[in-house]
Formats: C-alpha cells, sequence, structure tokens
C-alpha cells in the first residue's frame, strides 16, 4: 500500500483540485423556543426567541458546557435573546439536533461541521484560535512517559484509543497518520482500536492506564490542563500538522442577519481576555465554509484507504 499521501501532499492536491434523535444535554437543556417573526424589532425578523447553542463534546459534555458559560453570556447580551448552551453523549447528537432544528448555533470540530453541512445545512461563521493565537490545533497520539514508548512504531499490536469516527483529530487524521508511517490500516497494526466518545475520555484513559494509548489534541489537553488535570505523565509519540481551526455555524435556513449578527459577536469576543483564559482559547475571526475543504479531500482520501462512509 502506498504511503505517500501526506499532509502537505494533500494540501498541493487540493490547491490543485481547486486553482435523535432529539439532544441529549449533559449540561443545560436547550430551549424549545423556534424562529419568530420577531416583531419587536424587524431588523431581528426571523431570529429564534431562544436561541440554542450546541457543542460536541470535546472534552466531555459538562466540562465543556462548563467552560462554553461565558460564550454563551456573550451572545446573550450581544443578540438581545436568551441563550440555552448544552451538548450531547456524542457527537453525533450535535449534528442531528441542528438537523432537527433542535439548536440553532453550534460549535463542531472540522470533520463534525461537513458532516453537518452536508446533513443539516450548517454554515460556519467563524473559527476559533488556539491560546497561542494561531488558526489550528494538533492532533496528537499520547501514552505514559512509563510505558517506555517513544514512537508510533512501538504501539504496534498495542491497544489504542480513538475517540469517535466523526473527530477530525481523535480519529481522522491519527488513522491517516498511522498509514503513512506503517502502509497499515490502524486495525491491522493495532492489537485493537477502542472508541472513548470524548478526548477527555481518551485523555483519562491513558493517565489511569485503561488505555496504553490514545488519540487526543492539543486543544481540549490545554484546557484539561487550565482546569487543573496534571498532564506531566504524559508524552506524545505522533503529532500531525496544523488543522483548521473549529468552527462555529450557524442553521443555513436562519436569516443571514442572524447568521452576521452571530458571526460579529463571536469576533468580537476576542476582547474578553479572562472569558477566553477560562475557555482557554485565543479568540475568533469570520470563517467560511471553503476553509474546510482540506478536510473533505482529507475524507476522500480515508475513504479510498480505509473505508467508510
Amino acid at each position: 500500500m502506498s504511503t505517500s499521501f501526506g499532509w502537505k501532499r494533500c494540501c498541493l492536491f487540493f490547491a490543485l483540485a481547486m486553482a435523535v434523535l432529539s439532544l441529549a444535554c449533559c449540561g443545560e437543556r436547550a430551549g424549545t423556543g423556534g424562529a419568530s417573526a420577531s416583531g419587536d424589532d424587524p431588523a431581528k425578523a426571523g431570529w429564534p426567541e431562544v436561541v440554542r447553542l450546541g457543542l460536541i463534546p470535546s472534552e466531555g459534555g459538562a466540562d465543556i458546557v462548563d467552560r462554553f458559560a461565558p460564550l454563551g453570556a456573550h451572545l446573550e447580551a450581544r443578540l438581545g435573546r436568551p441563550v440555552r448552551v448544552s451538548s450531547a453523549s456524542e457527537y453525533v447528537g450535535v449534528i442531528t439536533a441542528m438537523r432537527n432544528k433542535q439548536i440553532d448555533i453550534a460549535y463542531f470540530g472540522p470533520k463534525s461541521y461537513i458532516e453537518a453541512h452536508r446533513m443539516a445545512g450548517a454554515v460556519a461563521v467563524a473559527k476559533e484560535l488556539n491560546e497561542l493565537g494561531e488558526e489550528g490545533y494538533y492532533a496528537i497520539i499520547i501514552t505514559r512517559h512509563d510505558t517506555g514508548l517513544r514512537t508510533l512504531a512501538d504501539l504496534a499490536g498495542k491497544t489504542v484509543g480513538f475517540v469517535t469516527p466523526n473527530s477530525t483529530s481523535g480519529y481522522l487524521l491519527p488513522s491517516l497518520g498511522v498509514i503513512e508511517a506503517t502502509g497499515m490500516k490502524p486495525e491491522d497494526f493495532f492489537g485493537q482500536v477502542r472508541y472513548t466518545g470524548t478526548h477527555g475520555n481518551a485523555i483519562q484513559a491513558v493517565l489511569a492506564g485503561d488505555l496504553l494509548a490514545a488519540a487526543a489534541n492539543t486543544l481540549d489537553l490545554a484546557a484539561m490542563v487550565r482546569s487543573g488535570l496534571d498532564a506531566s505523565p504524559l508524552v506524545e509519540v505522533w503529532r500531525s500538522e496544523l488543522i483548521p481551526s473549529s468552527p462555529i455555524a450557524v442553521r443555513g435556513d436562519l436569516p443571514v442577519s442572524f447568521q452576521d449578527a452571530v458571526r460579529d459577536a463571536l469576533v468580537d469576543f476576542t476582547i474578553e481576555s479572562q472569558s477566553l483564559d477560562k475557555m482557554a482559547r485565543g479568540g475568533f475571526l469570520p470563517a467560511d465554509d471553503a476553509e474546510y475543504d482540506i478536510i473533505r479531500v482529507l475524507e476522500q482520501q480515508h475513504r479510498e484507504l480505509i473505508g467508510g462512509p
């Protein structure tokens, strides 16, 4: 099997090619208000009376709801609407909730955003910055120092955790990285692959010794460290190239005025340094759907090399 499809090759390929179900809440349950005529303000015609913000459970549902609470309060003040923040037990729950019009705004990873764009008409309006102000983050595979494992090759035949097939950093990029480095599918190279559901679960499982190694990402690991996690026992055995920033998206059937207002509010949130510090983020910039075409290319490579939808 050829392994010459690395990230940089993929980026070159792309440049050439282009040049449920209800939401199972882990935090506060979303409100039930739908789109309204908003007669009090003609400029807000068609806006939801109660804005429902859904979050993929990257760290863990309750943890991410708590971490994003300052953003919910900011959106509420800027939009002039109550904002209900919630998460789900699985990534697909947030995608399904948007498809069923049970949420209006959602924080996705790049791959889950692409799924939401296909299935629910999600429209990316902003993207996050990491704590260093970079437009992106890194997928990593981690183990503990005391295992003595230091390279991806050391994990041959071992039990390794992935997060969920809908995760960019917890599945898509590590899977391709394994093939590039070893010429083998993860299921063939590792002794067993287990899914943890969230990055937080993956990290905690490695720390507890329940998994020898697992895929995670630098953004969620930094957020957990900010909350008091001792990550000193961990060591990386693999790291991806920079992944495009995770987007915040709005349902495409909501008015453009609402989409623009959400984008403006998110960009303005960048000055809220204390709130961003709690979120372990560096702020937000405007985003659009085309920025995630590179992830679509990687998905296609994954289908060709590994299979799946």
